[in-house]
């Protein structure tokens, strides 16, 4: 299993560059979105998930790769699982990105990257890992890559842009009596907590979602 999550990374050199690239535009591009730092140390990393996730599935079908990995003695639950282990790979390749950007923007002097990251935009990139995860490849194991495409991008607007509508949501309405059990909840928790209980949330729905896949994948026929 281990060396098929070595085998997406291999396989995508090219793509690792784009995604520092992107990581750079993305700084600049999201710099305004949410909270100080949330372009740089969230929305950027998210997107970097999204693209590697994404140009994997996309080689593995140009490649073929499924019909050679299933003529080789490897159990298809490693190969299903090992999908879904490489987004978390793909988190911390995003989330060091990130910090080098902010690092070397900090030491230049440019006063957008004054914020550094934190535990709380970690924790939020690997939850929504598990959530882009959970949603992206039970339906990718089903349907496949080619009849995936609108759903991709479909899914890449609500990932990336979900959470500034939230909170353009929650400054223009800090009324509405939901948000305000919210934001009480946030502020009667402690930070930990509150890290915990997101991680948790994100590794159950994880969980599930493997469970569906693997099934959907030992059903499928090649």
């Amino acid at each position: 299993m281990f060396n098929l999550i070595i085998k997406d990374i291999l396989i995508q050199k090219k793509n690792l560059l784009f995604a520092l690239l992107y990581t750079i535009f993305g700084s600049v591009a999201f710099f305004q979105m949410g909270p100080g730092g949330f372009g740089l140390y969230v929305i950027s990393p998210m997107a970097v998930i999204y693209i590697l996730v994404t140009f994997a599935v996309s080689y593995d079908d140009k490649n073929k790769s499924e019909f050679i990995l299933n003529s080789l003695p490897v159990e298809r639950s490693d190969i299903v699982i090992s999908k879904y282990m490489s987004t978390f790979v793909y988190a911390i390749i995003g989330v060091i990105y990130a910090i080098l950007i902010g690092l070397i923007g900090k030491a230049i002097g440019l006063s957008m990257f004054s914020r550094s990251i934190s535990l709380l935009n970690i924790v939020f990139v690997f939850t929504t890992s598990c959530i882009f995860s959970s949603i992206f490849f039970p339906v990718y194991f089903k349907f496949g890559n080619i009849k995936m495409k609108f759903f991709n991008i479909i899914l890449f607007m609500i990932i990336i842009f979900s959470p500034t509508f939230y909170f353009d949501y929650v400054t223009k309405n800090p009324k509405n009596i939901l948000i305000e059990k919210i934001n009480y909840f946030i502020t009667n928790t402690s930070s930990f907590t509150l890290n915990s209980l997101a991680l948790i949330i994100g590794l159950f729905i994880f969980l599930i979602s493997l469970m569906i896949s693997i099934r959907i994948y030992n059903n499928k026929e090649f």
